[in-house]
């Protein structure tokens, strides 16, 4: 038996956000005002706004390029009629990168700085978006800055590829990816899976947000998959985030933020470089907010700091990061079953359904390293390590929509009656990932080979601790009655005192890959082969019942072939086709509902066919994408009167992509693009709710999503930038038998920011405003694993950003 009084008191309070950020954010002042003494001038914030050139593909051999640093320092857009004062450059490095190394090299922004120019492939390395055999979109950091992102989740609300699936206001961001579902706990951090913070990222020290389309098993190995119990293999994409790191211009930035309801906070961003010739890099990054959120009665405490190291030198390069985030929400809102034919209008926006004595409660402390060293002009060994330890204490119910009266499961009928069974607990998340290889150009007469190979591994052990009030007596506290459209500041907290569940799973994903692409007609043909061998293992330990529900540890190994083709007829389009197998991890039954619960599913292969065009007119670039994916389904079903989750026949999802970025004009930017998609169950036997599902539309995969946004620097006030984004979501099924559907939602944003000097230091001042969900439209934004979620309410973001 436990006591109530032990939950709650966990991880945040021995670390606290307040005395953990605020202590590195006086840190950072105290250092910014030492800096400013002693420096004699200031350095230039930003950095300017055309970038060094950059060949982020593999060229000849022996030809090496300048060493490219990221500029995340460049001014805002509605800079261009602003005069800033002319920075102090740092002292010329004489040490270049061969085009086999990636540290340091992050492809620059292209045209209109919202999107980069290439991104990180994995094992092949960077490349250009030109010469990518698939679709991918890098977001700057300069975009994160100008919409006043907060989280990643915030960040891709540009894609429309992307939809985030989780509540809105629950603290997590779990996505699907072409119609896939992808676990908001395998982000990758610097090309390692699993180690960005567990369930929500902060945007502030991130560089590149990098969304890679498609499965990928071959170029970054399978993820572990959130608990490490199943994983879809990322099949539908996966996201790399990118950290920041010094430029070659010192910054001190500090920018104020508000967003409503009354949430006030600060960001803090620091660097410098140092050594004769600038070879070592200090980058520190920290924020910290706290105050009401847009949903009534709900408060939200957000800090993290992170720091980055860098040393660059002739034949090798370092970068290192470590971080710790936090996160106290208060209730959180969570997500919704659905026990009821009916699914009932959403609430009011900004009603706020949850209890007011639940809370959700994350910390993560993660770390990074990546080396390399040129052995040779042609050859570069690499190795990266990452560590991630997350822990969780929580307390809340999750609404089942029962629309029955209060006190009833199922009737008399009352629209939007709720009723669920409140639980508390705490879990950890200890995830190591490492990866160690060589990449190689060499030529071979008149064809080249950019040859890759690496070992990758990526570790992660769970523990999960659960307790729930007793059950079946007394009634009042196992199970908790309200409605949808009324608030329950009135619903009394139970006892929680009978311990529920008790267990640790482990997961463990190694693989070694190898990789060729061949180049000829100066790269206008580039064929890619690759394969990657795979052992997944999976086992549980139950400790309440360690005799039924203990599974011992099992591996299976498979190899998983890529094929990819780039052909570009003219200089400024490209063809590009690929043939890609992805890997799911071992799938482990959990619920105690279920009759073979802890029963381990093998590993399984999933499959993306995709071909497309790329045009570029140096500016402006367009993709046009078709693609195929398939997956294997595992359902919920009853045999014999008794539940199941049994493998059940396969999803595919057949779609096309248009994607947008650039400049138009100098003064006007687009960002966005459409995904159609036909998402369909195939070859499935088994009937789930009485009906059989062959044939039928997958859940949660609209026909149609869009994104669209646009930038306009206006001609009447120099330094003034108008915005504007409009997302839209097609209606989508909640269940497989297609019995209920959420009705298609449209959202529009607008914002406004204004550059201009300070009158102390003649540096950029950037003021920036932002309204999302203008009309403050109530709806029901995504389905998903037999849930579903509601989508935020107007919310109003305002920043100011000094540079000193």
């Amino acid at each position: 038996m436990l006591a109530s009084g032990n939950w709650g008191a966990g991880m945040t309070r021995e670390l606290s956000i307040r005395k953990i950020v605020r202590t590195l954010s006086l840190g950072a002042v105290s250092y910014l005002a030492l800096s400013l003494e002693s420096s004699g001038d200031f350095q230039q914030a930003y950095a300017q706004t055309n970038l060094p050139p950059v060949t982020v593909d593999a060229p000849r051999p022996r030809v090496r390029q300048p060493i490219q640093r990221s500029q995340s320092t460049r001014a805002s857009r509605g800079q261009r009629s602003v005069a800033a004062a002319a920075p102090r450059q740092a002292a010329p490095i004489p040490y270049v990168v061969p085009s086999t190394g990636t540290v340091g090299t992050v492809p620059p922004a292209y045209a209109g700085g919202q999107v980069a120019t290439g991104g990180s492939l994995g094992l092949l390395g960077n490349r250009g978006v030109m010469n990518t055999p698939f679709n991918q979109t890098s977001y700057t950091a300069e975009l994160i800055q100008n919409q006043q992102a907060r989280t990643i989740r915030d960040v891709l609300a540009n894609d429309p590829s992307v939809r985030v699936v989780q509540a809105a206001g629950g603290g997590a961001d779990s996505l699907f990816i072409r119609g896939f579902y992808f676990d908001s706990g395998d982000f990758a951090l610097n090309g390692l899976p699993g180690i960005a913070p567990y369930y929500s990222t902060g945007a502030n020290f991130i560089e590149r947000v990098e969304v890679l389309k498609g499965p990928s098993a071959v170029l970054n190995g399978m993820t572990i998959g959130g608990t490490g119990a199943s994983s879809g293999g990322a099949v539908g994409g996966t996201i790399n985030l990118i950290t920041k790191h010094a430029p070659d211009v010192d910054i001190t930035r500090i920018t104020g933020t508000y967003s409503s309801k009354s949430q006030f906070g600060e960001h803090i961003d620091i660097s410098r470089r140092y050594g004769e010739h600038k070879e070592w890099g200090v980058r520190l990054n920290s924020t910290y907010s706290n105050g009401n959120t847009p949903w009534n009665r709900q408060r939200d405490e957000f800090g993290n700091a992170v720091l980055g190291l860098d040393y660059r030198g002739e034949n090798a390069r370092f970068e290192a990061d470590i971080g710790y985030q936090a996160d106290v929400l208060k209730p959180p809102l969570r997500f919704f079953s659905l026990a009821s034919p009916i699914l009932p209008p959403p609430p009011k926006s900004g009603t706020n359904f949850q209890v007011p004595w639940a809370y959700y409660e994350p910390t993560d402390f993660f770390t990074t390293a990546r080396g390399e060293v040129d052995v040779f002009d042609w050859l570069t060994a690499y190795g990266a390590f990452g560590y991630h330890d997350s822990n969780i204490n929580y307390k809340y119910p999750s609404p089942i929509i029962s629309n029955a009266v209060p006190g009833a499961n199922t009737g008399p009928f009352q629209l939007g009656g709720l009723r669920s069974n409140p639980l508390a607990g705490s879990e950890r998340f200890e995830t190591y990932a490492g990866e160690a290889g060589l990449r190689a150009n060499v030529d071979a007469g008149p064809i080249n080979h950019a040859v890759s190979m690496n070992y990758a591994i990526n570790d992660r052990t769970y523990q999960q601790r659960v307790v729930t009030p007793p059950n079946p007596l007394p009634a009042a506290q196992s199970v908790l009655y309200w409605n949808l459209y009324n608030e329950p500041t009135n619903l009394a907290q139970p006892v929680f005192n009978v311990l529920a569940a008790n267990q640790r799973t482990t997961a463990q994903v190694e693989s070694f890959g190898i990789a060729d692409t061949m180049s000829m007609l100066n790269n206008r043909i580039q064929f890619t082969i690759g394969a990657r061998h795979q052992t997944a293992g999976t086992g549980v330990t139950n400790f309440i019942a360690p005799g039924t529900g203990t599974r011992p540890y099992q591996e299976a190994s498979v190899i998983t072939p890529a094929y990819a083709l780039v052909v570009k007829p003219v200089e400024n389009i490209s063809l590009y086709a690929n043939y890609v197998e992805g890997l799911q991890t071992p799938h482990v039954v959990t619920g105690a509902m279920f009759q073979n619960r802890n029963d381990i599913f093998p590993p399984n292969k999933t499959m993306q066919v995709e071909g497309g065009v790329k045009f570029d007119t140096g500016r402006f670039t367009t993709t046009v994408s078709f693609f195929k994916i398939e997956q294997r389904s595992i359902i919920s079903t009853f045999i014999g009167g008794l539940q199941y989750q049994l493998p059940n026949g396969k999803q595919r999802n057949v779609g096309a992509e248009l994607n947008v970025f650039g400049e138009i004009t100098p003064e006007i930017r687009l960002l966005g693009g459409v995904t159609l998609i036909d998402g369909r169950q195939i070859d499935t036997p088994r009937a789930a709710n009485g009906s059989n599902t062959d044939g039928r539309v997958a859940i949660g995969v609209p026909t149609v999503s869009a994104n669209i946004g646009a930038e306009w620097d206006t001609w009447f006030v120099p330094g003034l930038t108008l915005t504007g984004r409009v997302i839209y979501t097609g209606s989508q099924y909640y269940d497989a038998a297609n019995l209920v559907s959420l009705p298609d939602w449209t959202r529009v944003d607008i914002g406004a920011r204004y550059t201009f000097l300070s009158p102390w230091n003649g540096k950029p001042i950037v003021v920036r405003a932002n309204i999302e969900n203008v009309a403050n439209k109530a709806y029901w934004a995504a389905a998903y694993n037999s849930v579903l979620t509601l989508g935020a309410p107007r919310t109003y973001l305002l920043s100011t950003t000094f540079n000193f």
